[in-house]
């Protein structure tokens, strides 16, 4: 007992004595407590980029942490590249690459050998882009990337996995007017973008039927080429000997005539320039009536634009995912109309984003809760933030950035990211120092400039005889709050999404 008494003795007693001392600088309350600045040091992007004869472009992040390795791999190919006739046709290549077996071995045996390694192996394909993922024990990082090339290279598309997949395509389909929030999505995106637009061109069983073990042979053959290809790889490695490794396995890929190589149109075509204002409903009998509202923004920002630093703070104000959300704050916490609330403003990589503000509540408060989210938006075109919130706003974003480059595996994948959209590096660092400067002035200007309320598309799901009805008997109805008629949207068939009939 006597050294923990000692001990105690001596705590006690510079507690009274030495450190009374200073008692006077310490604050009388935690808010008043003061800390340095803490600096943001963000990666540099150079001595991390690689480029092998045969065209994939490799970044690099070492880090000796864990015995693990993470390989991501991109390219421009995707449901863009899509004939009419044949959608689904890259969404089906891509999913395929990994589940339809590999060189001589068949899907099982292939899948059998992944777990084997303890690895995870994924391919996958969308809009805009396809790729494949790595995730593998330093220790088996040779046996892993053999697994990978050989999909990569020489994929089977067995014929079993190929038409157990479309079936479940098939199945899922019938079950697209089922979920409110997929119904709501899937309109919203048709007003804004337009049903023509290649993002938005729905797969059915009728575009799948044309797609057999050919088409995604053909398709891989043409457009899973190494020259389009951009690698992102971290963790336990020794960067010398994983590039040698890498270069001598993409040598070994097949070349064929520079005719049958399809080199994509890139950036892929925009969407029509503009979005019809309106006020939409989509009936559906669910219990709490789900909202979107926005619009299309003008123009597609240079990356270089210090509009996008000015709109990152503005949209975190509006609906941001830190302490300030402007919608979230009015329509859940003060109004207490909506279980849940959101506004994005979607600047865009490839073409001109969108504001879109997401709400659901009863479907009586819908006209309440659709204005006082306008309103929101007009009081930040109309009146100047306070200082404390925009310093709040701007730390949770810059905190936010620095957790963007936390890991090896985010420095090295942002990296060969920029390198896919053509955005510069040094975006990141005057990403930094373009939102440390917003003023509260910009955040003015940039609100008249880019959010337009006159402008606002409003679609609604739910049931219209209660959505129209009001809060209480004798307020105005949702069609005079918005000063529009409504457009009724069709049902569709869940297969075709075609729109049917009213008769």
């Amino acid at each position: 007992m006597r050294p923990i008494l000692t001990l105690g003795f001596v705590i006690c007693a510079l507690s009274a004595g030495g450190l009374g001392a200073d008692q006077d600088s310490v604050p009388a309350h935690p808010s008043q407590l003061k800390f340095p600045e803490r600096q943001i040091q963000l990666p540099s992007a150079e001595n991390r980029r690689f480029q092998f004869e045969n065209g994939p472009v490799v970044y690099l992040a070492e880090d000796h942490t864990l015995p693990l390795v993470d390989l991501t791999l991109a390219l421009p190919v995707g449901s863009f590249l899509d004939p009419p006739d044949q959608i689904g046709l890259a969404y089906l290549t891509g999913s395929q690459i990994r589940r339809g077996g590999a060189g001589s071995l068949d899907a099982t045996q292939f899948d059998d050998l992944v777990d084997d390694l303890g690895s995870r192996l994924n391919t996958l394909a969308g809009t805009t882009r396809s790729g494949a993922t790595l995730s593998v024990p330093s220790w088996a990082l040779d046996e892993g990337l053999d697994l990978l090339f050989a999909m990569l290279i020489e994929p089977q598309f067995q014929q079993d996995r190929l038409d157990t997949a479309r079936s479940n395509l098939v199945e899922s389909m019938t079950r697209r007017n089922e979920d409110a929030l997929e119904v709501l999505e899937r309109e919203w995106e048709w007003l804004m973008y337009g049903e023509e637009h290649f993002s938005n061109r729905p797969m059915t069983p009728t575009s799948l039927q044309g797609l057999g073990r050919q088409e995604l042979m053909d398709l891989h053959r043409r457009c899973w080429r190494p020259g389009q290809m951009i690698l992102a790889v971290s963790g336990d490695f020794d960067a010398e000997s994983l590039l040698s490794n890498l270069e001598s396995r993409f040598a070994l890929w097949p070349v064929i005539e520079p005719a049958a190589v399809a080199t994509p149109v890139w950036p892929p075509p925009a969407p029509r320039p503009s979005a019809t204002p309106g006020l939409f409903h989509y009936e559906m009998d669910v219990p709490q009536a789900k909202v979107m509202m926005g619009h299309r923004l003008p123009s597609l920002l240079d990356w270089t634009d210090t509009d996008r630093f000015v709109l990152t703070v503005l949209a975190e104000i509006l609906g941001g995912q830190g302490a300030i959300s402007r919608i979230a704050g009015r329509l859940r916490t003060a109004e207490g109309l909506v279980y849940r609330a959101s506004a994005q403003l979607l600047l865009g990589d490839l073409w001109p984003g969108e504001l879109r503000i997401f709400f659901d509540t009863q479907s009586r408060s819908v006209s309440r809760a659709v204005e006082l989210a306008a309103a929101e938006v007009e009081r930040l075109r109309t009146e100047p933030i306070h200082p404390k919130e925009l310093d709040l706003v701007k730390q949770s974003l810059l905190a936010r950035l620095r957790l963007d480059f936390d890991t090896a595996e985010e420095i090295a994948g942002y990296f060969a990211e920029d390198e896919l959209l053509g955005r510069p590096h040094s975006y990141w660092q005057n990403y930094l120092e373009g939102v440390s400067s917003v003023t509260v002035n910009d955040v003015r200007v940039a609100a008249k400039t880019y959010l337009q309320p006159s402008e606002f598309t409003i679609l609604v799901v739910g049931r219209w005889s209660e959505i129209a009805a009001g809060q209480t008997p004798g307020t105005s109805d949702l069609e005079r709050v918005i000063g529009r008629p409504v457009g009724h949207l069709p049902a569709r068939d869940p297969l075709s999404l075609k729109a049917l009939s009213t008769d």
